[in-house]
């Protein structure tokens, strides 16, 4: 099966080539970004709340006053993002992906960006054979309510019903999830059907933001949103480029590094079980379901991936998490360019391609 070009991918323009002024160095999330500087001078902000996360971007601009109007820019994408793919609350004036839920069994008329979001979906789920599907709402809720339970008041742990769960994933097939282009209208044709988009969102919007960026100018750059890192152009005397460490996932690893990579124009992005998960009888419960089984994701403590676009490297590193490492290569031969790293405890493998961007090589 051949991948169909992404809603998310567009021609970002390329990037200059930078003298050094200036050393960067900051963690955040499961990376760390090294930055190396340029002619113009850069500038870093962070904003904190969209997607649940904090996001830090590096850019380089002429002065504090363009920086400035990025920056607020950047801000108001993210939470606009936000809002339109958030499945917990409503916002005055914002249809959304929790209004095409609470109205399931109606055509809900709809922006394009959600539009775009909700198709990119749609061939998600079908380039993945199923693993991440953003019509498992009904499911992913009773979990997302286990979890939040359970981080509140631990002495009320507990994890759903399985017959619970099974009963809820009868609601989420993916056919009955119909877009009309020409209306402009989203239909859940199952009334008990919920969308939920956390698989793909924060890439999403981060490649969307990213794209946006270089139409405006920015020549380098970065945007690291929990974690999900994308960058612009280079960073560098010689053609050298940003350089991101990868952290271990494992609780005792002390803060350190399984891979450190070097990348320019792409996108680096981590799905684990050490983020958002909960302890009930003392075993670890990852936010990631595995649809086949209604249940946490076994195969591997993280994955880490390389892609030209945030939004294909969000998808693909949560795939990569449901499906063994065999299978995983597989499915990575349908996308030329996308490298993957897996991490399971004291065991770390790596396709040929990822090997290619470590520092040093």
């Amino acid at each position: 099966m051949s991948p169909k070009k992404s809603h998310t991918s567009e021609r970002c323009g390329s990037p200059r080539v930078f003298t050094v002024l200036l050393v960067v160095l900051f963690v955040c999330g499961t990376v760390m970004l090294c930055v190396s500087g340029c002619q113009r001078e850069s500038f870093e902000a962070f904003v904190t709340g969209p997607f649940d996360t904090v996001t830090k971007m590096i850019l380089f601009s002429d002065d504090q006053s363009e920086f400035d109007e990025h920056r607020r820019f950047v801000e108001q994408e993210l939470w606009r993002y936000h809002q339109l793919f958030d499945v917990y609350n409503d916002y005055p004036g914002v249809t959304n992906i929790k209004t095409i839920n609470d109205r399931a069994g109606s055509a809900v008329a709809c922006s394009e960006d959600l539009l775009d979001l909700i198709e990119f979906g749609i061939e998600c789920e079908d380039k993945s054979d199923g693993r991440v599907n953003v019509a498992l709402g009904s499911v992913l809720i009773l979990w997302h309510e286990a979890r939040t339970n359970s981080t509140a008041e631990p002495s009320q742990a507990y994890v759903p019903d399985q017959q619970v769960l099974e009963d809820a994933a009868r609601h989420t097939s993916i056919e009955d999830v119909r877009i009309d282009r020409e209306k402009g209208t989203v239909t859940l044709m199952d009334p008990l059907m919920r969308l939920d988009v956390g698989a793909i969102a924060k890439g999403y919007a981060v490649e969307k933001i990213a794209c946006a960026l270089v139409r405006r100018g920015i020549r380098a750059g970065a945007l690291d949103a929990g974690g999900n890192i994308r960058v612009i152009g280079q960073n560098v005397v010689k053609n050298s480029p940003w350089r991101i460490g990868i952290r271990n996932p494992l609780e005792d690893s002390d803060g350190s590094f399984v891979e450190i990579v070097d990348v320019v124009n792409r996108s680096v992005v981590t799905s684990g079980n050490d983020q958002r998960y909960f302890v009930f009888e003392g075993r670890r419960y990852s936010h990631i379901i595995d649809p086949a089984t209604n249940q946490p994701a076994e195969y591997h403590d993280a994955v880490s991936v390389i892609a030209e676009d945030s939004g294909v490297a969000d998808f693909l590193s949560t795939t990569l998490m449901l499906m063994t490492e065999a299978d995983g290569r597989k499915l990575l031969v349908n996308y030329p360019g996308c490298e993957a790293l897996w991490v399971r405890g004291s065991t770390v493998t790596m396709t040929d391609g990822f090997k290619e961007y470590a520092a040093g090589h």
